[in-house]
């Protein structure tokens, strides 16, 4: 922040860092959504004779909260299908049986006013989640905060009146889903929260959506006024008040460039120097594909096989997963598809995984399934009878170990010979990948390389091992920064790797979306890259400017670099920005 609040009423401009939550620009009024006064605090036990009137007040704010998430569902069905599954998890919150007998119990029986009730048995479950070691059980705390906020509103305050929501920047404590949803579909622009963890349900919703947004800023609903200009950077996690009419022109600037460009770039982006460099799409579903042809993919560098797990909560038949896979592949043909096999544990766990006190270093990825070759084989099985367009390339998870690998090469090889049994057509030749997400399988590159097709280097993850930094974790979001020269020195390390061995080294993960990084990652020699959809007519757009001998000149300068700081005023040097 350019001040401190002391100073606020005397900056004409005011900028807030947070965190980079959904990429793009947006500028806009705010439209504040303040949480409402709990008086929590001083509260006297209700006479028996006043309890039901209180059940009766909870039971209403509950209904209404229920018609809100049921016409997110509605939304959800229309604009985002795959959506759906999440906002109804808020129904099923809502209408939980153990909490609303808790909260009927604690009015009737121990005489609590309705909105004490209902804080103090929500939290109780918040605390419980936000103790969880699994970082994914941890996040979703957040829905239940979000859920106890909206019942206290219904209980404490009128119906808020937000006005005309067509081209407002959202200002909230935190969010649903079921609000993104909401506010997209009202015309809202932009998002900025107080809390929220960036694999939230609502940060999830307005990636896919494409709705910039910025969470993390502290005290934003108090600090920040309704209809004052906004400008939220959801790339560098940048929100500016009140900026002056340079920053405000240069910022329309780029939000309309990247509007423009959305569809007019379906060929591959190609350096002024004549690098061509395909740009992928990372997909959780076939609903998600189409778009991303629109938006000018060059195929599908990543499908995160296991949110369909997920959303289903068991592991599908063979048969499910077989037609989940050709759909996607057949709505991008011609176009290859790459099918990353399951990536469970660690943020992603379903039933019947073991609990572990540190998931992010236990059986996850590859690891499970070489611990569960029955799950392996059927899947590798629907994945080979997906390939038969010959488009269809497979990639495997947090890989430590060429062993691994032989061992998955093996597996493969049952799996189709149990096809060729079975008179199955299939592509024999499917290429297999790795993901180079750890720093055991970057310096053994060289090695794995010799086993595989192609790399695909997970930065996220990268990142968060190098650093022994959690991603998820807002008390270590200042260590977890994966332009830090460690990173940026182990990805030179695989990509040499792979060029010597005569493979592809592609990336996936956020830095591919940074704008700052793309120079970086074309002089790194990076073969191709995948994101969201959204974000790929403006990376198309990058790297049609960049001549890639130059920028081969500015990574020997980023390595050289002493730390992050260091290589992001390289970058800025660079590309100087208001």
């Amino acid at each position: 922040m350019d001040s401190d609040a002391g100073g606020l009423k005397r900056s004409p401009s005011l900028r807030f860092q947070g965190i980079a939550a959904s990429h793009g620009i947006a500028v806009g009024h705010a439209v504040i959504l303040r949480a409402p006064q709990e008086r929590l605090l001083h509260w006297r036990i209700v006479p028996p004779p006043e309890r039901p009137y209180h059940l009766e007040r909870y039971h209403h704010a509950r209904q209404l909260l229920l018609e809100a998430i049921r016409a997110g569902m509605n939304l959800a069905a229309g604009t985002l299908p795959d959506a759906h599954a999440i906002v109804e998890s808020y129904e099923l919150i809502v209408s939980d049986p153990a909490i609303e007998q808790t909260i009927s119990n604690r009015i009737l029986g121990e005489g609590m006013p309705a909105e004490v009730a209902v804080s103090t048995a929500y939290d109780a479950h918040i605390h419980a989640l936000a103790s969880a070691s699994d970082p994914f059980i941890r996040e979703r705390r957040y829905d239940l905060e979000n859920i106890r906020q909206k019942l206290l509103a219904a209980l404490l305050s009128p119906p808020p009146t937000t006005g005309s929501l067509r081209g407002a920047i959202i200002v909230a404590p935190s969010l649903l889903a079921s609000d993104v949803l909401q506010y997209y579909d009202e015309g809202a622009q932009g998002i900025v929260t107080e809390v929220g963890g960036i694999s939230s349900h609502a940060c999830i919703v307005a990636r896919t959506l494409g709705i910039p947004a910025v969470i993390g800023i502290r005290n934003a609903t108090r600090l920040l006024d309704d209809n004052v200009q906004l400008i939220v950077d959801g790339t560098r996690g940048l929100v500016i008040a009140s900026p002056d009419e340079t920053t405000a022109e240069h910022y329309r600037a780029l939000r309309d460039t990247r509007v423009e460009h959305r569809t007019s770039h379906t060929g591959i982006a190609t350096t002024t120097d004549g690098v061509a460099i395909p740009v992928y799409a990372s997909v959780d579903s076939p609903d998600e594909v189409p778009n991303a042809m629109a938006q000018g993919a060059d195929g599908i560098g990543l499908v995160r096989t296991e949110l369909l797990l997920v959303r289903l909560r068991h592991f599908p038949s063979e048969q499910e997963q077989t037609a989940w896979y050709r759909a996607i592949v057949e709505r991008a043909y011609p176009k290859p598809v790459t099918l990353r096999i399951f990536d469970l544990g660690s943020d992603k766990a379903i039933g019947g995984m073991p609990h572990e006190p540190n998931p992010a270093l236990g059986l996850r990825g590859l690891r499970f399934l070489l611990q569960r070759h029955d799950l392996l084989r059927a899947q590798l099985r629907a994945i080979l009878r997906a390939s038969v367009q010959r488009t269809v390339r497979l990639l495997a998870p947090m890989v430590t170990t060429a062993e691994e690998v032989e061992t998955l090469l093996s597996l493969l090889e049952t799996a189709k010979q149990e096809l060729r049994d079975n008179r199955e057509s299939f592509d024999e030749h499917i290429p297999l990948g790795i993901m180079v997400e750890t720093p055991a399988a970057a310096l053994l590159a060289d090695q794995l390389a010799g086993h595989v097709a192609f790399f695909s280097i997970g930065t996220n993850d990268l990142t968060q091992y190098t650093l022994a930094a959690d991603r998820t974790s807002n008390l270590v979001a200042y260590l977890f920064d994966q332009l830090h020269p460690a990173v940026l020195r182990l990805l030179q390390m695989i990509v040499s790797a792979a060029k010597r061995r005569g493979i592809h080294a592609e990336l996936c993960g956020d830095l591919a979306t940074f704008p700052s990084a793309t120079e970086l990652l074309v002089g790194l020699g990076i073969s191709a890259l995948s994101v969201a959809p959204t974000s790929i007519p403006a990376l198309k757009e990058k790297i049609s400017t960049i001549n890639a001998a130059q920028a081969e000149q500015l990574l020997a300068q980023a390595l050289a670099a002493s730390d992050s700081a260091a290589v992001r005023a390289l970058l800025n040097h660079q590309h100087s920005s208001p």
